[in-house]
């Protein structure tokens, strides 16, 4: 039996790995890497408005990795966004900690994985 932090960890290395030989590696790499500053400034509702709004493919698959994670833990089924305006503020609160939890992790294997040296 994994740890959660395993299954973040692997989760995380298999989201990175599909990016790797795509051509906004590096666009998605920054992107992961100040995820955890605006969720902390912004919130995580926020955040995740805003990828969508920028509709471009590094915010896309972010914001679909993130979903999809948020969805495999339990918290949301469907629309995100929609779900974080309808449920109770404890409840968005501890998907935040988990989303913070997870880009920890797709932070450092971005650095090791997609960033050139």
């Amino acid at each position: 039996m994994r740890t959660l932090e395993q299954e973040r960890a692997k989760f995380a290395y298999e989201k990175i790995k599909l990016i790797k030989d795509r051509d906004f590696k590096e666009e998605y790499a920054r992107y992961v890497k100040s995820a955890p500053a605006l969720i902390l400034t912004n919130g995580l509702g926020n955040t995740l408005a805003y990828y969508r709004s920028k509709r471009n493919k590094a915010y896309d698959e972010l914001y679909n990795h993130i979903k999809e994670w948020l969805e495999r833990r339990g918290f949301c089924k469907g629309d995100v966004l929609e779900w974080i305006m309808n449920t109770d503020s404890l409840r968005v609160f501890q998907a935040t900690r988990e989303v913070l939890a997870l880009l920890n992790w797709m932070t450092k294997f971005a650095k090791a994985e997609l960033e050139e040296d």
